[in-house]
This record gives C-alpha cells, structure tokens and sequence, in this order.
C-alpha cells in the first residue's frame, strides 16, 4: 500500500495488486493509530469473498467469488472491537457481463488497482455484541 497524499485527517491511498484490502486498511490504522474512520473505495479484485446476514438465523451466509471484478463501490468504517481494530466495509462489484454481486466484504484480493479515500475521526467507535441481533454493534 503506498500513501499518495495526506491533507490533514484525510488520506488518499493505493493498495497493490496481491494485496487483500481489509488488511492493509487495519494494517494502515495500527501504524496510525486510528480507532474510528470511514473511506470509500474503487478499484478491481480477483478473488472475493462477499457475507450476506440471515438476521433470523442469526449467522452470515458466505460467497467466494473469484474472477475479475470492477468495485464498483465499496464504503465503510473503523472501529475498535474487544481491543483491535475492525474493518467493517460494504461493496458491490460488476463482472464481465456487468453482473452485479453486493453485501459484506469479508475479502478482496486486489487485482489491477484499489484506490482508497479515507478519512480519520476524532475520538473513538467501539463496536459490542447486541443480544437481540446478534451482531457487534457501533456504541
């Protein structure tokens, strides 16, 4: 990942092709030491994994998806679970027969260019597991 220019508490960034893009982004925030950001993201994967969530069921659904892919969005945020920094990104993707696929990023492995506006918060986003979804929610 290179960092191709910061203005204050925003950033502007290039992740590399081989690079898995959840990564980089937690790897960016350890070494910044961010615990709350949102980004949005454009670019192209080969091997993606999408989760969609079965709120009855209480448990995701997963997609491995591989091929090329055109993001055709991707947004998301940062934040701190049991400690550690959490990636949470949503994303939609096109493929060579402008195919849509959407839902939660679990995975994307980045196979021309991902470029990633980001911008750092204030303060801090703590995420816990809620009862009645089943999910770890923004606090």
């Amino acid at each position: 990942m290179k960092l191709i220019l910061q203005d204050k508490n925003k950033y502007v960034l290039a992740i590399s092709s081989g690079e898995e893009i959840c990564e980089q982004l937690k790897w960016f925030c350890e070494k910044k030491k961010i615990e709350a950001a949102h980004f949005s993201i454009i670019g192209a994967v080969n091997d993606l994994e999408l989760w969609w969530y079965d709120t009855s069921k209480r448990r995701y659904k997963k997609k491995a998806l591989m091929g090329q892919f055109e993001i055709v969005s991707m947004l998301g945020n940062v934040g701190i679970l049991k400690g550690a920094i959490i990636i949470h990104t949503h994303g939609m993707f096109s493929d060579k027969n402008y195919k849509v696929y959407g839902g939660h990023v679990n995975r994307g492995v980045v196979s021309g260019t991902c470029e990633v506006v980001f911008e750092k918060l204030d303060g801090k986003i703590t995420r816990e597991y809620d009862e009645e979804t089943g999910l770890y929610l923004m606090q």
